[in-house]
């Protein structure tokens, strides 16, 4: 490889994870923008970088998918993983069929063939199981958690408590805190349900809703703003998740008793969920008050720039 081949390679790749982290941040154009350098700059280095227009693709597939563009989502994943399989990149599979699942969970809930995209969802998840192999333990993850979603809006209860403690074993020895955060929702909407022998095996008790609510923004919170928002209220975009409040709008008086209920506790809580983690990767320390920790995470993250409503905001403009 020539230093110019180098040069080349290493900026595309930069583009490509920056394009990543601002797209995630909702500065699609941005991310976009370094997407198209970096395809740009692989491609003008031949075919034997071809592999390597997997992985930008398989990013701009991602986001798209957060965007709401699921159409031109697909089409990038297709290509991504095409170009994983035709080079025989099974590292870098895991994520492209996870996502494929998280896209359609999303469409689940956007089209009259419910039934269909979440059979679809579910065959790209085992798909990601099948490569366990490769050691992708945050893909892993994510597709027994993905597979505990599917079950639940399948209302396939009795495949539910060994798909949720293969992934809380994972999230808890990894601290996969967005994992957690969804673990923790899916069991909250499994006990409301009536069906919290389902989910009680992995806190080791029958639990309230309320209670696996508040576990779900804790661990959103630790995981970051964006998350946070995503499970209180979910993406204009749409999201794999079920978030709260629609939910429980869904579900009349009772439903804003519970809104009321978390922002009471809200307004009076800590960052804490029992066990403590000394070792904790999040940067918000554990303990201190919901309000200072959730300030705290807004500051660190301002995102595209526009101004962020608190929980607080958010459930009272809800009730």
């Amino acid at each position: 490889m020539s230093h110019f081949q180098y040069d080349v390679d290493l900026c595309s790749g930069l583009s490509k994870d920056l394009g990543f982290v601002l797209g995630v941040q909702a500065k699609y154009k941005e991310a976009f923008s370094c997407f198209a350098q970096s395809l740009e700059r692989y491609e003008s280095l031949g075919s034997e970088y071809e592999w390597s227009t997997g992985m930008t693709k398989g990013f701009c597939g991602y986001i798209l998918t957060r965007q709401g563009e699921l159409e031109k989502a697909e089409e990038y994943l297709v290509q991504s993983l095409s170009t994983k399989r035709k080079f025989q990149d099974n590292l870098g599979i895991p994520e492209i069929v996870n996502w494929f699942g998280e896209l359609h969970e999303v469409r689940s809930k956007q089209r009259e063939v419910r039934t269909v995209e979440l059979a679809t969802a579910e065959t790209f998840y085992r798909q990601c199981l099948e490569l366990r192999w490769t050691g992708r333990r945050h893909f892993e993850c994510g597709a027994f958690t993905g597979l505990v979603r599917v079950k639940h809006a399948q209302s396939d209860y009795a495949a539910i408590a060994p798909l949720l403690a293969e992934a809380e074993q994972l999230a808890q020895q990894y601290e996969y805190n967005d994992h957690l955060a969804s673990l923790r929702l899916s069991q909250g909407h499994i006990a409301w349900d009536g069906r919290g022998a389902v989910a009680a095996p992995v806190l080791g008790e029958v639990s309230s809703p309320q209670r696996y609510y508040q576990y779900a923004l804790i661990y959103a919170l630790r995981y970051n703003r964006f998350l946070l928002d995503e499970v209180l209220s979910g993406r204009p975009q749409g999201s794999p998740l079920r978030p709260i409040i629609p939910h429980c709008l869904e579900r009349g008086e009772e439903g804003r008793r519970m809104l009321t209920a978390l922002c009471d506790w809200w307004r009076t809580g800590v960052n804490d969920i029992g066990a403590p983690r000394p070792d904790t990767i999040s940067p918000i320390p554990e303990g201190i008050a919901l309000l200072e920790a959730e300030r705290l995470t807004r500051e660190r993250e301002p995102g595209d720039g526009w101004p962020q409503k608190s929980v607080v905001e958010q459930i009272e403009a809800a009730l």
